[in-house]
Parts: structure tokens; sequence; C-alpha cells
């Protein structure tokens, strides 16, 4: 019988240092975005109320957001767009705009190893619902001439899917948004630190109160779950990683996970989970989709020749996890 796993677990766990004394952080934790979303305060110079109140609003801000860009609500700007490809160009939000506009950035510095039209394939797997299966390979054949990132039209406040049948899934890229979405509104209120933390993107912001330096843990993929596989040092910075552990399920041996190749339509194979840096959650998630595509070689060539870019690949050979990490991320990166 087929299994589906749906990890809750965070792709990059937050570790916590505390002094004695220390009191602090405030922290709230909401359902948003299909995970776990984790706000934590770090303010000695916030009340709790003050803090509280900074949470409450991003939560806020958040949510809102969400019911924009989520591809599962009939209700969303992203979802009106698929239900209107092949016709006239839709009017739609900066949010929209500003996360196209990136994603299509992305895309074409990965060479459409990232594309938000990878849909209609979503949809044959079924990732997002309660029972996915591997489709028949006609199916995907049938439908891959949909998915390509260059038939999709941006103008001023409009956007148009150039070919009946596309579907935008911004699964890779718009939880990023959302998570600096987050971050602002935590800026905007007054709060100097902090995370958001959205279950495998994430963002910190300010100094630490203790180490000054964020300690973010990288799970180890294989094949204890609850385990490292190292710890990056950080300052201010957005964490994204893309795992083949996180929507998964098994095909007789074949891991069949949601990260798709959007030239072939199946589950990329060349690595187990990627970890990028940069500074903004948004293009930390759509890079790391695309360097878990690419593979170690061409994605970490894709890492070292954007600046403000770096990364942790994992991957597998003979039975061990090996792992490359770029040249900026070196000094950060401490193995376990």
């Amino acid at each position: 019988m087929k299994r589906f796993f749906l990890s809750f677990c965070l792709s990059a766990a937050f570790l916590s240092c505390r002094k004695t004394g220390f009191q602090g952080p405030y922290e709230e934790t909401r359902f948003l975005m299909d995970t776990a979303v984790r706000i934590a305060v770090y303010d000695a110079g916030l009340s709790r109320e003050e803090a509280a109140s900074a949470v409450h609003r991003a939560f806020g801000r958040m949510s809102v957001l969400e019911s924009r860009v989520s591809a599962q609500a009939d209700s969303s700007e992203m979802a009106r767009l698929s239900r209107h490809s092949g016709e006239e160009a839709c009017p739609v939000s900066d949010t929209v705009l500003v996360i196209l506009r990136t994603a299509l950035e992305v895309s074409e510095r990965s060479g459409g190893a990232f594309d938000v039209t990878i849909g209609p394939v979503q949809d044959l797997w079924g990732f997002y619902t309660d029972h996915p299966q591997k489709p028949d390979s006609t199916d995907i054949a049938a439908v891959l001439d949909k998915v390509d990132y260059r038939m999709i039209q941006v103008g001023d406040g409009r956007v148009r899917l150039t070919r009946p049948g596309m579907k935008i899934d911004p699964g890779g890229i718009a939880k990023g948004y959302v998570v600096d979405a987050g971050v602002q509104s935590l800026m905007d209120s007054g709060v100097r630190a902090g995370i958001v933390d959205g279950g495998g993107d994430l963002r910190i912001f300010g100094s630490h109160p203790v180490n000054r330096q964020w300690r973010i843990g990288v799970r180890h993929p294989r094949p204890d779950e609850n385990s490292l596989f190292g710890v990056l040092s950080l300052d201010g910075c957005a964490v994204a990683t893309s795992g083949d552990y996180e929507r998964f399920f098994m095909h007789g041996r074949m891991r069949c996970h949601h990260i798709l190749d959007p030239q072939t339509g199946y589950p990329a194979n060349g690595c187990i989970s990627v970890t990028v840096t940069a500074d903004l959650a948004m293009q930390a998630d759509a890079y790391a989709t695309a360097v878990f595509v690419l593979g170690p070689e061409k994605g970490m060539q894709l890492l070292e020749s954007h600046p403000g870019l770096e990364g942790l690949i994992l991957y597998e050979k003979e039975g061990r996890v090996l792992c490359r990490v770029s040249s900026g991320m070196r000094k950060a990166f401490s193995r376990l």
C-alpha cells in the first residue's frame, strides 16, 4: 500500500540559546500556508504587551496575503489567473506582480529549473490532496506543453497566461514572500530583532540578544528525521530549505516527492536537500527549488554565479549523504 508522509517538522529548525536571567523571546505559533508558522520577538526594549501586539499585526498581515496568493484557495488572485488562462490579461495586485516578476527572474537565471507554471503537472501527482499518486506517463506528456514560464505576460497591473490550461503554482515562492511581509510588519511595529519561521522558509533580523549571530539547524534528510546535519551561524538574512522528505510517498522503491522537474514532469532526483540563504525569503525560497532541480553540480554553479546567494546541497551517493557548500557559506556552516 502506498503511504503519504507530510512532515510537519521544520526543515531549518531554530536553535535558541539563553542565559540565566534572559526573559524572552515572546513567541506565537499559528497554522498558515499549510504549515506551522512561528514568530518570535527578541527585543528587551518592548513590553510583553507591545511584543504581543506586533506579533498579532504580523500574523494578520500574513493571513491577508495568504488569501491572495494561495493556489489552493479558489478566491485567490493566483487561482483566478489560472481560471482565465488563454484569455485576456487579468488585473492583479502589486503583491502578485512582485511575486511573478521575481519568479520570472529566477526562472531565467536557472534556465527554467524553477517554473511557477508547473501547476498542471502538480495536479496530476496530487501532492496537495490526501491521495497523491504516480500519474501515467502519457498524462504527464499531455500537459507538459502548458508548463513554460515564458508563456506568462506581465504588464502594468495585469498578467496573462497565454495558453489555455495553464496553472500557476506559487508554492515555491509565495511562502517566502509572506514570510518577508511578516518581518516587515514586525519592523514597522518597532521590533529590532526577531524571527519569522514558516516551516522551511524563515527570516531572521537584528542581533540575537545572547550570541549576536543566529544559529540555524539544518535537518538531516536521512534517516533519523529528528537529527540535524549541521548548524549555520548567521547574521540577519533569509534561509529556505527544499527537501525530498517534506511531501512524498513511496511507489515501490521510488521516492515520489513534490519538487518536480519542469522539463520532465517527474520528481527531480539529483539532490535530497538544499538550503539557501539570501536577503529575502522570497529569493531563498525560489532558488532553493531551482538548485534542487538542477542537481549538485549545476545547482552549485548557479549559487556561485549570483552574489548574495549561498547554499548547502545534500545528495546521496552509494548510500552515503554527501554535501557541497558554497564558498561564502563555508565559515558559517558547522557539520554535526
